[in-house]
């Protein structure tokens, strides 16, 4: 929240063309609260009482802060909200051994997880599901997108195809060495 609060705070003052805010939340409530969230991945029965998980009202928390911003999003405003990577119930070896040596019994875990997902909103973000991309986009991508010409030599790849054609014509990819 105190991010979020300092970025309205800071916006006016300031006046950005990029805002970038990180919510180390989600990370660290899912590697504490996978198994409080989804019991049933680690052979307990589903939750039946009607108080969410932790990691579940960090969730809510997340969507409630982008439908904010969402509805402030003026006509050529980019809205990018990206998980570089997913989160998968920690090997119950990994966690009797943490158990064993004293360190945090973490239930969730970045390790073999499934990829993160990106999401795109805007007047000139296309409708519908894209093919897969990387974390390595998203660099090249949001320097398109502000007019910056991206480098050749960048591991990922602006993403155009999130973005209608009016806008694609109108604004081709520039790049520099």
């Amino acid at each position: 929240r105190a991010y979020h609060e300092s970025v309205l705070a800071l916006a006016p003052q300031f006046a950005p063309r990029l805002t970038a805010v990180r919510f180390e939340g989600l990370a660290t409530f899912g590697h504490s609260y996978l198994s409080d969230a989804q019991p049933e991945l680690f052979g307990n029965r589903l939750r039946v009482d009607p108080q969410r998980s932790v990691l579940d009202q960090y969730y809510a928390f997340i969507d409630t802060e982008i439908g904010q911003v969402t509805r402030r999003l003026v006509p050529g405003d980019l809205l990018i909200v990206i998980s570089g990577f997913g989160m998968e119930p920690t090997a119950l070896s990994k966690r009797l051994l943490a158990r064993i040596l004293g360190r945090p019994d973490f239930t969730g875990t970045h390790e073999t997880a499934p990829d993160g997902f990106l999401m795109a909103y805007g007047t000139n973000v296309a409708s519908g599901s894209f093919g897969r991309g990387t974390i390595l986009d998203l660099a090249p991508t949001v320097l398109y997108y502000m007019g910056v010409n991206v480098g050749k030599d960048m591991d990922g790849f602006g993403r155009t195809d999130l973005f209608v054609p009016t806008y694609l014509l109108e604004h081709p990819v520039k790049y520099v060495a």
